[in-house]
Formats: C-alpha cells, structure tokens, sequence
C-alpha cells in the first residue's frame, strides 16, 4: 500500500464513521439496539464511527444497508479520497519541479571564505 493509498483510507474511513454516525443519530439507533440488529460488536461499531478501521467489507456493507444507504459507498468513498491523494501528490511534485534552481557555484567562494578556518 502506498502513502496515498494510506491518506485515502483514512479519509475514506474519516467519512465513512461520519456518514454511519449520522444515519444512526438520525435513525435514533442506540450502538446496543444496532448491535444487536446488525450483529457488529458494540466496540467495531464505535471505532467505525471513529474512523478507526476496525469492520471487515461485509461489516461494512451490513451497516451501510442497515442504516438506508448504499452498500458501495466505502467503495466508492475510498476511491474518490485516493484519487484526490494522487492529485495532491502529483500537484506537489509539478510544485517541486518547478521550484527556482540557485546557483551555488557562484557563491561557493564566499562560503569558503566565511566558514574555512582563518590562516595563521
């Protein structure tokens, strides 16, 4: 897995417990009563919300059907947030390359000058 990959996930994740911590505040689901209806332990079900990578893809899917939304969306949400960490990398590195050259030849005498040890 690369670094965007990571930053992806993460996001992805990030979203995805905001997204069920929502449909479950909406629905007026206590982590009991989905626990017991979708049968997530009560802990995974917190670390989700969390953002904390703790359900399998089935687990996901259960809850994301069980609160009313689609079953790819953590797919879909971790796609997009991958995509956008690709962009943000590729951006920074055209950032780099186009970053001003200094020419250090020209001031290596200076340098030397100032950082070599005086002549007795």
């Amino acid at each position: 897995m690369t670094d965007n990959e990571d930053v992806g996930l993460t996001a992805a994740l990030r979203i995805f417990g905001d997204r069920v911590r929502r449909n479950r505040q909406i629905s007026r689901w206590t982590f009991y009563a989905l626990s017991k209806q979708t049968g997530i332990e009560i802990s995974a079900l917190s670390d989700a919300e969390a953002g904390i990578n703790s359900l399998t893809e089935n687990e996901r899917e259960t809850l994301s059907h069980f609160l009313w939304d689609d079953i790819e969306t953590f797919p879909k949400i971790l796609r997009t947030e991958r995509i956008k960490a690709a962009n943000s990398a590729a951006e920074k590195a055209t950032e780099l390359r186009s970053a001003p050259v200094v020419d250090l030849m020209r001031y290596r005498e200076t340098w030397q000058k100032t950082s070599s040890h005086p002549e007795e």
